[in-house]
C-alpha cells in the first residue's frame, strides 16, 4: 500500500485486519514514535452524520477506560473523510486462532482468560459503556497471557445510529444474546451472555449454537439450550457447567446482571476449588464444654439469701417426701412374703456356655493411599479386600474412594473390609499413527483409555488412512486424554475450508474431481457465502502451483452469477475447470484460490481468518493433489 500519514502524525503501515465498519493497520506514531493500532472506518458509515456524531462519543468514552485488560485507546481523529481510533498495539493472538491451535483449551487457562475478561468488561460496565460484540477475535491474548479486550465503542456506536442496512449485524452471529437477536437494547446482561458463549466455546473447542445463516443462528440463541459441555469435552466439573448454563439463560435478568458479578462468581469458585474438601474428623478434648452464651459461668463462688419464695418451695418438697413413706411400707411388705428361693422340684438344665465373640472398630481409611489403608485394616485384625477399581485423572497413586463398612463400625474380628481404589494417571506416550487404516490404530489407543475422535476429510490417501493426528508423536498423555484422528474420507468428501476473506465473502468448502492426470482436465466447484451486500465484482482466480512454488496452470474469471447480485447468507457455487500441462512430471501440486477486484489482479481480498487450511500471500490453498503420469 502507498505510505499514508493521518494529520501529519500516524503513518499506516501493514494492514492487519478488516471488518465489516472498519479497516486496522498497524502503524506509528511519529510524534511519540511508538507502534499503534489504527482503525479507519469506512467510507459508508463515515458519510452518514448520525453515526458519527455517536461514534465520535462512544469512542471518546472508550478513550477514558484505563484498565491492564482494556485495550487502551490513545486518540480519536479525522484527516479528511477519514474517521479513525489509535489504540495501543498488542503483540499476540486472538482468543479465537488459539483455540483453533489448540481445539480447547484446559480449565485453568479458561477461568484465567475469562477472569480478566470479566475484569476489562466489569471496569467498562461501571462506566456505562456496554461492548456490544464480545467474541473471541475481539480478545487478545499477549504472550506472556495478559488479555486484553478490544474494539469498545463501535458496535455501541452502530446500536444507536439509526443505521438500518439489511446486512448490518449489530454483533457477530455466534456470540450474540437473544435479546439481540431479537432487536431489543443491548444490557451489561448481554455482554455476560456473549462471554459465556466465549467461555463455552474455549471449554468446549465449539461455539453452543452452529447453523449456516444467521436468521437460524439468532433463533437458536432465543429457543435452544446448548449441548451439556460434557459431550464434549467430560472433564468439566458439574458446578462449573452450571455456572456456563447460568450465564447462556434466555432471560437477562436469570443471568449474572454485570461482568464484574461474574468475576466475583468465577474467583469464588477458584477459591473453592483450591480450598481441601472432605470429612474432616473432630478432634477430641478432655477439656470440659465452655460454657454457652445463655448460661455465664458465674465468676466466683458468692452466699445467696432465701428468699419468700425460696422457703414455701422447701415446704412443699418436705411434705411431698413425707406422704410417700406409707408408700414405701407396702412395697416393703410384699416383697417380703416372696418365698425365699424358687421351687426346687425342677432341676436346672446343663447349659453349654458360648465364647465371647470380640468385636473391633472399622478404621477410616478413605482418602488414604491404598498401601496404607490395608496396613491399617491388618493391624486391627480385618482383612483388606478390593472389590472395584475406578478410573479418577485427578490423582497419581492408588487412593481409597469407598469403603464397606464404614469408618466406627464394630464388627467380628477377622471381617473383611471390602474398599474401592482409584486407578492412578498412567503416562501414555502418544504414537505415530499417520498412515495407517483407523480401523487398526482406533482400538489400541482407546484401550489404553483414551478419547479418539474420528473427523474425516476430502484426501487422495485411500479412503480410512489417517492422514493427520493430534496430540502429534511422542507427546505425553493420560487416561482420559482426548486424541484427534483426521481419516481420509476419498476425493469424494467435500474439502472444509471456511475461510473468511475481508469480511466479505466466506470460501464454506470445494469439491474435486478423483483423478488428476497430465494433460487431463481439472475442474473445481468453490462455495461461497456473502457475509454481507457486495457493490464489486470480483474475479475467481484458481492457480495450480508446481512443487518449487512455481505457477504450471491457472484459470481466472468471475463466478457465472456476479458477486455483485450475491444475496448475503445465501450460498453460491462457482466451478472452474483447466487443462493440466500436458509436459508437467507426475508429483504432487497445490491447488490455491482466491479473489480480486475485476481489472485489479494484484488487490486480491484480504484473508481474514485462514479457517481450516493454510494462506500465502492471500491466496488460499485447496489441497495438494497427486498429477499422475
Amino acid at each position: 500500500m502507498e505510505p499514508v500519514l493521518l494529520n501529519n502524525r500516524y503513518r499506516l503501515l501493514d494492514l492487519v485486519g478488516s471488518g465489516g465498519m472498519a479497516v486496522i493497520y498497524k502503524g506509528i506514531d511519529t510524534l511519540l514514535q511508538r507502534r499503534v493500532a489504527i482503525k479507519v472506518l469506512r467510507e459508508r458509515f463515515a458519510n452518514d452524520p448520525a453515526f458519527l456524531a455517536r461514534f465520535q462519543r462512544e469512542a471518546q468514552a472508550a478513550a477514558n477506560l484505563e484498565h491492564p485488560n482494556i485495550v487502551t485507546v490513545h486518540d480519536v481523529g479525522q484527516d479528511g473523510g477519514r474517521h479513525y481510533i489509535v489504540m495501543e498495539y498488542v503483540d499476540g493472538q486472538d482468543l479465537k486462532s488459539l483455540i483453533r491451535q489448540r481445539k480447547r483449551l484446559s480449565i485453568h487457562e479458561a477461568l484465567e482468560i475469562t477472569a480478566q475478561i470479566c475484569a476489562g468488561v466489569g471496569h467498562a460496565h461501571k462506566a456505562s459503556l456496554i461492548h456490544c460484540d464480545i467474541k473471541p477475535q475481539n480478545v487478545l491474548v499477549t504472550r506472556d497471557g495478559r488479555v486484553k479486550v478490544a474494539d469498545f465503542g463501535i458496535a455501541r456506536a452502530l446500536s444507536e445510529s439509526g443505521l438500518t442496512e439489511s446486512e448490518t449485524v449489530w454483533g457477530s452471529p455466534l456470540y450474540l444474546s437473544p435479546e439481540q437477536a431479537a432487536g431489543d437494547p443491548p444490557s451489561p446482561a448481554s455482554d455476560v451472555y456473549s462471554i459465556g458463549v466465549v467461555m463455552y466455546e474455549m471449554l468446549a473447542g465449539t461455539p453452543p449454537f452452529q447453523a449456516e445463516k444467521p436468521a437460524a443462528l439468532a433463533l437458536m440463541h432465543m429457543r435452544e439450550e446448548p449441548p451439556p459441555l460434557a459431550t464434549y469435552n467430560p472433564q468439566v466439573p458439574s458446578r462449573l457447567d452450571w455456572i456456563v448454563r447460568k450465564l447462556l439463560a434466555k432471560e437477562p435478568s436469570a443471568r449474572y446482571r454485570t461482568a464484574e458479578q461474574l468475576g466475583h462468581v468465577l474467583a469464588e469458585y477458584r477459591k473453592q476449588g483450591q480450598e481441601p474438601t472432605g470429612w474432616q474428623p473432630a478432634i477430641p478434648s478432655s477439656s470440659p464444654p465452655a460454657p454457652s452464651l445463655r448460661e455465664p459461668r458465674p465468676a466466683s463462688p458468692s452466699r445467696v439469701v432465701p428468699d419468700g419464695l425460696t422457703w414455701l418451695l422447701g415446704i412443699v418438697a418436705f411434705i411431698a417426701v413425707v406422704g410417700l413413706i406409707p408408700l414405701w411400707g407396702l412395697v416393703y411388705q410384699s416383697y417380703s412374703a416372696l418365698p425365699a428361693s424358687p421351687p426346687t422340684s425342677t432341676p436346672t438344665p446343663w447349659v453349654t456356655p458360648t465364647p465371647t465373640m470380640q468385636l473391633v472398630s472399622v478404621p477410616d481409611i478413605v482418602d488414604k493411599p491404598v498401601d496404607e489403608a490395608q496396613r491399617m485394616v491388618e493391624q486391627t485384625g480385618l482383612r483388606f479386600v478390593i472389590s472395584e477399581r475406578q478410573d479418577e485423572p485427578d490423582v497419581q497413586e492408588e487412593i481409597v474412594l469407598e469403603q464397606d463398612p464404614a469408618f466406627g463400625e464394630r464388627i467380628p474380628l477377622d471381617s473383611e473390609v471390602s474398599v474401592v481404589a482409584s486407578i492412578p494417571k498412567r503416562a501414555l506416550t502418544m504414537p505415530l499413527v499417520t498412515g495407517y487404516q483407523v480401523e487398526l490404530v482406533q482400538e489400541g489407543l482407546e484401550s489404553d483409555g483414551l478419547q479418539v475422535r474420528i473427523e474425516e476429510v476430502w484426501s487422495a490417501e485411500p479412503e480410512g488412512i489417517v492422514v493427520a493426528q493430534l496430540p502429534e508423536p511422542d507427546a505425553t498423555l493420560y487416561a482420559g486424554d482426548p486424541v484427534t484422528l483426521t481419516v481420509s474420507g476419498g476425493m469424494d468428501e467435500p474439502i472444509r475450508l471456511e475461510v473468511n476473506l475481508a469480511d466479505l465473502i466466506m470460501l464454506e468448502s470445494a469439491e474435486l474431481q478423483q483423478r488428476f492426470q497430465v494433460g487431463g482436465e481439472l475442474e473445481v466447484t468453490l462455495h461461497w457465502r456473502a457475509l454481507r451486500s457486495i457493490d464489486t465484482n470480483y474475479v475467481v482466480f484458481v492457480h495450480l502451483i508446481g512443487p518449487h512454488g512455481g505457477l504450471v496452470a491457472q484459470r481466472d474469471e468471475e463466478p457465472h452469477t456476479p458477486t455483485a447480485l450475491w444475496t448475503p447468507g445465501v450460498e453460491m457455487a462457482s466451478s472452474h475447470r483447466f487443462t493440466i500441462p500436458s509436459d508437467l512430471r507426475a508429483g504432487r501440486y497445490q491447488l490455491r484460490t482466491g479473489m480480486y477486484p475485476q481489472g485489479r489482479s494484484v488487490a486480491r481480498l484480504a484473508v481474514m481468518d485462514a479457517g481450516f487450511t493454510t494462506v500465502e500471500s492471500d491466496s488460499i490453498l485447496i489441497a495438494e493433489i497427486e498429477i499422475q503420469p
